[in-house]
């Protein structure tokens, strides 16, 4: 008769241990039982308990669970030490490798793209595929600023660039026009998300290895310094210049265009007065525009 109590009370007894006090003992059998059933069907719980979370949450225990958070922070406190400035362009100028050793080393387990959103526009910019104009639309009478499809580059492209751009042109429709709203719609209603965004978040397996070197890293926390600091360090020198336009995109990379427009526009006040094409990228991210068409690329991936 204890064993067929027992029997029916084995749910209890497997969540709740303590509960087989109340019966003095357990039989071998049941113990056995109890041992070999917790082990196949505890971690079975677990997993389907973490799914029916959803997948955002399974990853965010597991980020904690793991020490991510820690591990990350001693990262970056070992790349901090001793960090040189540097000038160039890291990993050969790949925006898309740049932005996953960001990620790599952020506090925050998701990962960050609208930085990279931004500076790729501000690339395509550069190289004449996609140009800058105010124009009146019909979300108001005032002109807006809004992105029209130029010439492509005839050049090989990188692809990353190449799919955003595809994406941007497919969105603009029959006028070339594009609006951050229009974008917005079109992300919204497409039944089937561009190959750009299975890219964006896909690194090939030398992208990782790229993006996974310390020296790479150290490149672009080297370059990030850089240009936060650029004003402190008291660098006037006119080779900068030609590079001006990468500096920008990567600013707006690692989100921190606005300060650095702001001290180049104080060093180099003729040369931005005598360029329009600087002027034009200090234009979008000065007046918010750039954040209006990376918002709407964001909502795209949700």
């Amino acid at each position: 008769m204890k064993d067929i109590i027992l029997l029916f009370t084995f749910p209890l007894l497997m969540f709740v241990p303590e509960a087989g006090f109340f019966f003095g003992f357990m039989p071998e059998w049941l113990d056995t039982l109890l041992s070999m059933t917790t082990i196949i069907v505890v971690p079975v719980v677990v997993v389907l308990v973490f799914v029916a979370m959803g997948g955002k949450t399974f990853r965010l225990i597991w980020y904690i669970i793991s020490l991510q958070p820690l591990r990350r922070w001693l990262t970056r406190r070992k790349l901090q030490e001793q960090l040189e400035y540097y000038r160039d362009m890291p990993a050969g100028g790949d925006l898309k490798i740049a932005n996953a050793v960001m990620n790599a080393l952020s506090s925050s387990p998701i990962a960050d793209y609208q930085g990279l959103f931004g500076a790729l526009i501000l690339r395509l910019i550069e190289k004449g595929a996609l140009v800058l104009e105010n124009k009146a639309t019909i979300y108001g009478s005032e002109p807006h600023l809004v992105l029209s499809v130029g010439k492509r580059p005839q050049t090989r492209e990188n692809e990353l660039e190449m799919e955003f751009l595809s994406m941007l042109v497919s969105a603009s429709g029959n006028d070339g026009i594009l609006q951050p709203r229009e974008l917005q719609q079109y992300l919204r209603n497409s039944k089937k998300k561009p190959s750009f965004f299975q890219s964006l978040e896909t690194l090939s397996k030398e992208e990782k290895n790229i993006a996974s070197d310390p020296d790479t890293a150290r490149q672009v926390l080297g370059l990030r310094k850089f240009l936060l600091e650029f004003t402190l360090i008291g660098i006037r020198d006119i080779k900068e210049m030609p590079l001006w336009k990468e500096y920008l995109i990567y600013a707006t990379l690692f989100g921190i265009a606005d300060q650095v427009s702001r001290n180049f526009g104080e060093v180099y006040s003729d040369y931005f007065n005598a360029n329009k094409l600087a002027l034009t990228e200090l234009n979008i991210v000065g007046n918010n525009a750039l954040v209006n068409y990376t918002n709407a690329v964001a909502s795209g991936m949700k």
